[in-house]
């Protein structure tokens, strides 16, 4: 990663792999509350909640870097971008999962 300001590598093929390795520690991060959570594991979530938060901002600072810099990846190999876009798919569905858990959790009071 390079200096303070920016999250990503100015080196596109760096950043499309920087930006992998953030969304998929982000789906690994909420996984593990989803688990937490269906498990009634209070621990867990507890321990999980801060390295989620602080993955979450990374990927938030790194997601609004990246979609300014479009034009960069034209040029990046399309089977990692692809890697990307699955990623980023799961994380869409990592992220429904929870919700849907929680808003059932939030029916049942």
């Amino acid at each position: 990663m390079t200096d303070e300001k920016n999250i990503l590598s100015k080196d596109p093929r760096q950043a499309v792999e920087e930006m992998l390795t953030i969304t998929e520690e982000l789906v690994a991060r909420m996984e593990i509350e989803t688990n937490a959570v269906a498990g009634n594991d209070g621990t867990t979530f507890t321990t999980n909640e801060m390295n989620k938060e602080h993955v979450a901002d990374l990927y938030t600072k790194a997601a609004n870097e990246f979609h300014n810099r479009l034009d960069d990846f034209d040029q990046v190999d399309k089977g990692l971008i692809q890697k990307l876009t699955e990623a980023q798919k799961s994380l869409g569905e990592s992220t429904n999962n929870n919700l849907n858990l929680l808003k059932k959790l939030q029916d049942k009071k």
